[in-house]
């Protein structure tokens, strides 16, 4: 039953967006009836999200623990679709990209909840940062009309929304299937335990691929020790059962090296294990990337040149016409 109540929250929520499409385009907005429209697909977008808010909250364990974390995850989904939404109904583009901002904002604040934190900085980077930045270089370098965007002056692309229908349609199918492969998944228990523990061997094998972070470590659990020594068998730790790790260390004193048991909050976080990672396996990848977002802003600094030679040229011409 629940996701057949999760359609039918996006289905209200979509109409309430359509409505609010429909109602932005032309002179919709200045009469008494496009406000009314406008009011009315408000009041039902907000009903449809809070209604898929209640849906996935019901469905997702909370303890007193995560209650905290729930909340103000559900506080970042209310500002990130709220944001969404006046992204593609504003009449203005620089107010649509300081909403787009916020969208990325929220977002990444929900990774940060859910302990994705390189996910969340390279949003943060990649699109509040390289893209907005170039997007904004085209908005200043674009005509804009002098009169008000919400008037019959403006031009078509600034009033009136392109294929709203489909827009939503697209949308709709796009959540629905995200959705039901969330809550019609198989997610027994032995599958997450099994996950748990490979992604906890992940955690430790990395941890082995730093020497001195792993000393580091170990000495949090013995303060005499000043190594970590390769046990018989090549490796340098073994995961227990419990999700602990044994480790050889050699001491400071001379003594023979000892056996020390490394608790698994002593894993490396993400942010180190991804930034090992890019290092290691993807370094092309990362290299790559940096040539791309530099050349994306050379070329911002090459149109915004090219556009004020232009008008340095034009401006004489103006005074002699």
């Amino acid at each position: 039953m629940v996701p057949i109540l999760f359609y039918a929250a996006c289905a209200v929520a979509s109409a309430g967006l359509l409505l609010l499409l429909m109602s932005s385009g032309g002179n919709a907005g200045h009469d008494g009836q496009g406000r009314a429209m406008r009011a009315v697909a408000t009041v039902l977008g907000l009903a449809g999200i809070a209604w898929i808010l209640v849906v996935i909250v019901q469905a997702i364990p909370v303890t007193n623990d995560s209650l905290g974390q729930v909340g103000l995850m559900i506080l970042c989904a209310f500002i990130s679709i709220g944001s969404a939404v006046r992204v593609i109904t504003h009449h203005r583009p620089v107010f649509c990209a300081l909403y787009f901002v916020l969208v990325v904002v929220s977002g990444a604040a929900m990774y940060v909840l859910l302990s994705a934190e390189f996910v969340a900085f390279s949003l943060i980077i990649v699109y509040a940062g390289a893209i907005l930045i170039t997007y904004l270089f085209v908005l200043m370098l674009a005509q804009q009309s002098p009169a008000d965007t919400k008037g019959a002056d403006a031009v078509d692309y600034d009033r009136v929304a392109r294929e709203p229908a489909g827009a939503v349609i697209a949308g709709f199918v796009l959540v629905a299937v995200l959705g039901g492969s969330i809550f019609g998944g198989n997610h027994t228990t032995a599958r997450a335990a099994a996950d748990q523990a490979l992604a906890v061997r992940g955690a430790w094998n990395d941890l082995a691929r730093m020497p001195r972070f792993l000393t580091e470590q170990a000495r949090r659990v013995d303060a005499s020790a000043i190594a970590v020594v390769r046990q018989p068998d090549g490796q340098m730790l073994t995961v227990q059962p419990d999700f602990s790790a044994a480790v050889t260390v050699a001491h400071a004193d001379g003594s023979a090296p000892s056996t020390i048991i490394l608790p698994p909050a002593l894993l490396p976080d993400n942010t180190s294990r991804v930034g090992m990672a890019l290092v290691t396996k993807f370094p092309v990848s990362l290299e790559l990337a940096g040539v791309i977002l530099l050349m994306a802003m050379l070329g911002a600094v090459v149109l915004a040149r090219r556009q004020s030679e232009a008008t340095a040229h034009d401006t004489p011409r103006e005074h002699n016409s």
